[in-house]
């Protein structure tokens, strides 16, 4: 019963993950100009990818996959989306400029690429605290560094590694003792989210994809390290708070997190399908609501259609097999 609540409390987490990681992208993609969207944002990508990371660190130690099972499946899942993307870009929506560069990931896709490395690191991590603070100065200081640029998503993979190796260091236990500090976990996400507001003009949702130096978007560097320090700091105490509030009984949305790596690599192409056949408008704000409740629908559609289509196609591969 406890490994049943407990496979039921991460699936509705991954399921709401995913949908916020859909929701954020895809207003991103879409910029509406008729509504802002800018402080929303930034809240959601203050914590969906950090739990992102976290979740695959808490996953990865529960594989029974090795280490050597788990890159050489990623590379593969890498390496075909990057192609199929890059095709995607080039044939679907006419950008002639694309060209396949596989230490250049398409859009969403640096998320697989820091895995792979996270993964061929995990077998040499052993004291959880000291890679977890080692890693956080580290990050801190590579955005001091100009040479650092988007190539190989290095500055990614350095930044979210953090939220990876406590994924590792994570207990289900823990779960019930952070409820017990219930108030505290909610007054202190308040006040990230009044400081988040307070700083929301100054700071460029790029700065929270810490995908590069300090100095790509300001002359001086201080300002966008500030910001990376606080999205460490507000990640955690926001993460925390979901965490506590996630329900762990089972929900008949949450087979969306068993399958959110499809809804992850799918998402961005249908996202851009939607806006170039202007299947979806921003023009307002409740066009904006629905134009990503659609966005979400039809992503949920293709990945339950896609996974019932290999279950048949296994189920059918078994019954030539016995016959």
């Amino acid at each position: 019963m406890e490994k049943t609540e407990r496979n039921y409390y991460f699936d509705n987490l991954k399921t709401f993950l995913i949908i916020c990681v859909i929701i954020g992208n895809s207003l991103e993609l879409a910029n509406p100009t008729s509504v802002n969207i800018h402080t929303f944002i930034l809240i959601l990508y203050i914590f969906h990818m950090p739990m992102f990371a976290f979740v695959s660190g808490y996953f990865s130690k529960l594989s029974r996959r090795t280490t050597k099972e788990k890159v050489i499946d990623t590379v593969k899942i890498y390496f075909c989306t990057q192609i199929f993307y890059t095709l995607f870009n080039f044939l679907i929506l006419g950008k002639l400029n694309v060209k396949l560069e596989l230490l250049m990931p398409q859009w969403t896709l640096w998320y697989l690429l820091s895995l792979i490395f996270w993964y061929i690191i995990s077998d040499y991590i052993d004291n959880y605290k000291k890679w977890i603070v080692c890693t956080v100065i580290l990050s801190m200081l590579i955005g001091l560094d100009g040479s650092v640029g988007t190539i190989a998503s290095v500055s990614r993979t350095v930044f979210f590694l953090p939220f990876f190796i406590g994924g590792r260091a994570f207990k289900k236990e823990y779960i019930n003792k952070l409820k017990e500090h219930k108030l505290k976990i909610i007054i202190s996400t308040i006040v990230v989210f009044i400081i988040l507001l307070v700083l929301s003009k100054e700071t460029p949702i790029e700065l929270l994809f810490e995908y590069t130096n300090y100095t790509w978007y300001f002359e001086r560097p201080w300002f966008p390290m500030f910001i990376r320090g606080f999205h460490y700091i507000a990640s955690v105490i926001v993460g925390t708070f979901i965490f506590i509030i996630i329900p762990q009984r089972s929900m008949k949305i949450n087979i969306l997190g068993k399958h959110s790596l499809i809804m992850y690599i799918t998402h961005s192409g249908i996202c851009q399908i939607l806006l170039k056949t202007r299947m979806v408008k921003y023009d307002n704000l409740l066009a904006t609501i629905l134009s990503t409740c659609v966005v979400v629908l039809n992503v949920s559609i293709f990945t339950l259609t896609y996974v019932k289509y290999k279950n048949w196609r296994k189920e059918k591969a078994t019954e030539y097999k016995y016959c």
